[in-house]
C-alpha cells in the first residue's frame, strides 16, 4: 500500500496485537495441560470440550497471523513517523 493510505476497516495496534497473543498462549496451554494430565481418565464430555478449545484457538492463531500480514506495515509506518519525530525533537 502507499504510504499515508488510509484502511476502511479499524486497524489493531501493535500493542493490541501483543496482548491478543498472550492470551492465546494462556488459553491454547490450559486445555493442552488438562488433556495431558487427565490421559489417564476414560474420554467423557470435559475432554470433548478440551478439544473444541483447541479448536478454536487454531482458528484464534490464523486470525492473528492475518492481522499481522494485514497491519504488520501500518505498524512499521507509525514506528517510522515516531522515530522521526523523536530525531526532530532532539534537534531543537
Amino acid at each position: 500500500m502507499a504510504e499515508g493510505q488510509k484502511r476502511h476497516q479499524p486497524r489493531m495496534t501493535r500493542g493490541g496485537f501483543r496482548w491478543q497473543v498472550a492470551a492465546w498462549t494462556v488459553l491454547t496451554m490450559n486445555p493442552v495441560w488438562q488433556l495431558v494430565f487427565r490421559s489417564n481418565e476414560p474420554w467423557d464430555g470435559f475432554h470433548s470440550f478440551m478439544v473444541a478449545i483447541l479448536v478454536a484457538c487454531v482458528g484464534f492463531l490464523a486470525y492473528l497471523l492475518y492481522v499481522r500480514h494485514r497491519d504488520g506495515h501500518f505498524w512499521d509506518e507509525e514506528e517510522a513517523r515516531r522515530a522521526d519525530w523523536d530525531r526532530r525533537g532532539r534537534q531543537l
